[in-house]
C-alpha cells in the first residue's frame, strides 16, 4: 500500500458519519493472505471499518463482501481503491450524505428488474478503463435489489479468467451468458437485464440465489413459468451438499404445491442417476420420492435389487414408502 493510498484512506474515513461493515471470507487459497492483508491494513487506517472474518467453504475463494449485493476477488488498490472506498460507504454501513448515483446516473429502466441478475466485471489493478466500469455498474446493486455485482482480479485469478475465457480487461460477464469487453453501454445491459428469460439462467446464477436465501423465489419463478429451468437439475445433481440441499428445498416445495409440475424433473434426472457418485444417488432418489409418482417403484425396485450402495438402497426403501403410502396422492400425469 503506497502513502499515496494510505492518505486516501484516511481522508475517505475521516469523511465517513458512521461505521462500515466489511466481511473478509478467507480460505485456504494461498491468495487469501493478500487480500486478508488489505483488509487488516484498512481496518488499522480506518477506525470506522468494522472486519468480519468468515471462514469459506473448499474450494471457495478468498473474497471481501459488501452487504449482499457486491464482491471483490481481488485487492482493490490502485486504479481500485477509489471505487471500492465509495461502494463501501454507500452499501457497506448507514452513511448518510453518500450515494454511488451521480447526477445522470439514474437508469430509469432498474424498476423492470424482476429475476436476479449477476454481473462478474473482470479487471486489473494498473488498468485505467476499468475503474470506469466499475463506477458504471455499481450504482445498478444500489438500484435495484436484484442485482449483484463480483468484481474479480483476472492478473491475482487467471485460472479463474482463463474458465471464463477473459482475454482483455474490463470484461463484463451477465450469468454467464452475455458479455461485454471494453466500453459499456449501460442502457444495453439494463435491457438485456430486465428482458432476459428466467428459464435460461445458469446453473451458477441459480446457485447464487439458493445461497442467499431465495429459494422460494426461485420456486415462485418456476411456477410463474410452468416448468422446471434446466439448470436446477444441474444443482440436484451437483457434487457439492450444501448445492444440492439448496435445490432439493425448491423441488420439495414444488412437489407439495404442484406436483404436475415437479413429474417434470424426473426423467432427466434419472439420465443423471448412473453418472454420479453414491451420495448423489441418494439424493436424487430422495427428491424422487418426494415427487411421489406411483410409476416409479419398477425403478426404484432395480435399484433395491441392484448392485448398490446400502445407503443409495435404503434411500430407495425410503422413497418406496412414500410412494405407496396411502396418504400420497399420486402425480397428475405421467412421464415417458
Amino acid at each position: 500500500m503506497t502513502p499515496e493510498e494510505k492518505t486516501k484512506i484516511g481522508k475517505w474515513n475521516g469523511e465517513l458519519s458512521g461505521d462500515i461493515k466489511l466481511k473478509l471470507l478467507v480460505t485456504e487459497d494461498k491468495r487469501s493472505k493478500k487480500i486478508e492483508e488489505f483488509c487488516e491494513h484498512l481496518a488499522k487506517l480506518a477506525s470506522r471499518v468494522d472486519l468480519i472474518k468468515d471462514e469459506g467453504a473448499p474450494g471457495d475463494l478468498p473474497a471481501i463482501q459488501i452487504a449482499q449485493a457486491v464482491k471483490y476477488h481481488a485487492v482493490p488498490l490502485g486504479t481500485e481503491l477509489e471505487p471500492f472506498l465509495k461502494v463501501a460507504s454507500c452499501l457497506g454501513g448507514k452513511v448518510s450524505g453518500i450515494s454511488l448515483l451521480g447526477d445522470d446516473q439514474g437508469h430509469s429502466d432498474v424498476a423492470g428488474i424482476n429475476v436476479p441478475a449477476f454481473l462478474t466485471l473482470y479487471v486489473a489493478q494498473q488498468c485505467p478503463f476499468c475503474p470506469v466500469v466499475v463506477q458504471q455498474l455499481l450504482p445498478l446493486t444500489a438500484e435495484s435489489e436484484f442485482v449483484h455485482l463480483t468484481v474479480i482480479d483476472g492478473t491475482l485469478f487467471p485460472e479463474v479468467a482463463q474458465s471464463d475465457k477473459i482475454r482483455s480487461v474490463p470484461t463484463v460477464l451477465l450469468d454467464n451468458q452475455f458479455r461485454w469487453t471494453g466500453t459499456l453501454r449501460m442502457e444495453e445491459v439494463v435491457e438485456m437485464m430486465v428482458n432476459r428469460d428466467p428459464a435460461k439462467l445458469s446453473a451458477e446464477s441459480l446457485e447464487s440465489m439458493l445461497k442467499e436465501g431465495n429459494a422460494y423465489q426461485v420456486v415462485e419463478m418456476m411456477i410463474e413459468k410452468e416448468m422446471i429451468f434446466p439448470a436446477l437439475v444441474d444443482l440436484l445433481a451437483h457434487e457439492k451438499l450444501f448445492v444440492r440441499i439448496g435445490a432439493m428445498v425448491v423441488m420439495e416445495e414444488i412437489a407439495k404445491r404442484r406436483p404436475g409440475l415437479a413429474v417434470e424433473v424426473i426423467e432427466p434426472l434419472w439420465e443423471r442417476f448412473s453418472q454420479v457418485e453414491d451420495p448423489i444417488k441418494g439424493d436424487i432418489i430422495h427428491v424422487l420420492g418426494e415427487i411421489g409418482y406411483q410409476g416409479l417403484i419398477p425403478r426404484l425396485g432395480v435399484v433395491l435389487d441392484g448392485p448398490y450402495h446400502t445407503e443409495v438402497k435404503e434411500a430407495a426403501r425410503e422413497a418406496m414408502e412414500k410412494i405407496t403410502c396411502p396418504y400420497k396422492k399420486p402425480s397428475p400425469k405421467p412421464f415417458g
